[in-house]
C-alpha cells in the first residue's frame, strides 16, 4: 500500500517494513535476531532458528524491490548473548548474499552492550538518530524534537479489531500527524495495542496484506 509522508511515496509492505521507491530504500524495525538464544542463556529451553525466517524473508524484500540502502531503525537484536556460533555463521552468510546494500542500523535499547558485538557485521551504526531529509529516523525510545517527518519503530503496535463477533490483534503501522510507527519485523517478537486518535490512520498487516482500519471517535 503506498502513501504519501512529507510529499515522498512510501509503500507500506505487508513484510511489516517499507519501501522508499525513490531512494531504493528499506526500513524495518524491531527483528530481534538471537531471541531463542538469549532466552537460551537464560536457561528457557526455546529452540533455535527463528532468525533465519527472518533473514529470508529480508533478502526476499531486497531482491525483489532491487534495495540498494538498508536502514534498521534499532533492535536488530535482542541482547549481547543473542550472536551464537549458529547464529553468527547464518549472519555472515546473508550479508555475503547482499555485500553491494549499504546498510545502517540505528542502535535501539536492545543493542545495550552489544557495540563490540555488532562491529563484526558491515553495519554503519548510529547512536542516536539518522536525518534523512524529508525524514528523521529513530529508534523511537528517546524524545527528539525534529522539524522533519519522523519514522520510528520500537513499540511492536498492534490494533485490536472488534467487528461484530470478530476479535483479534494485528500488527499495524500507526500514521500520526508527524510521525509513522513501523510494526515489529521479527517473527518472534509480541506487540502493545495502540489506542489512536480519530485523526489517525492505521494500517493493519494481515496474510500477505495490508489494509486500512477505521478509527473510532
Amino acid at each position: 500500500m503506498k502513501i504519501q509522508l512529507a510529499n515522498e511515496e512510501i509503500e507500506l509492505l505487508p513484510e511489516k517494513a517499507f519501501h522508499w521507491h525513490k531512494e531504493r530504500l528499506l526500513g524495518l524495525s524491531d527483528i530481534h535476531i538471537g531471541k531463542a538464544e538469549s532466552y537460551q542463556h537464560a536457561g528457557v529451553p526455546l529452540p533455535s532458528g527463528a532468525h533465519r525466517e527472518d533473514l529470508e524473508k529480508m533478502s526476499f524484500l531486497i531482491e525483489k524491490h532491487r534495495i540498494e540502502k538498508v536502514v534498521i531503525l534499532g533492535d536488530w537484536i535482542h541482547t549481547q548473548h543473542s550472536i551464537s556460533e549458529l547464529v553468527f555463521r547464518d549472519l555472515h552468510r546473508f550479508f555475503h548474499r547482499h555485500n553491494k546494500v549499504h546498510w545502517t542500523l540505528l542502535l535501539g535499547n536492545h543493542e545495550r552492550n552489544a557495540f563490540e558485538l555488532l562491529k563484526e557485521f558491515p553495519f554503519h551504526m548510529v547512536s542516536e538518530d539518522l536525518e534523512y531529509p524529508p525524514f528523521l529516523f529513530t529508534h523511537g525510545h528517546k524524545y527528539r524534537s525534529s522539524a522533519f517527518f519522523q519514522i520510528q519503530g520500537h513499540t511492536h503496535p498492534l490494533v485490536s479489531i472488534h467487528e461484530g463477533p470478530l476479535r483479534m490483534k494485528l500488527p499495524c503501522f500507526h500514521l500520526e500527524k508527524e510521525c509513522l510507527t513501523i510494526p515489529a519485523f521479527g517473527s518472534l517478537t509480541g506487540g502493545y495495542v495502540i489506542r489512536p486518535k480519530k485523526s489517525d490512520r492505521i494500517f493493519a498487516v494481515a496474510e500477505n496484506e495490508i489494509f486500512e482500519v477505521r478509527t473510532r471517535p
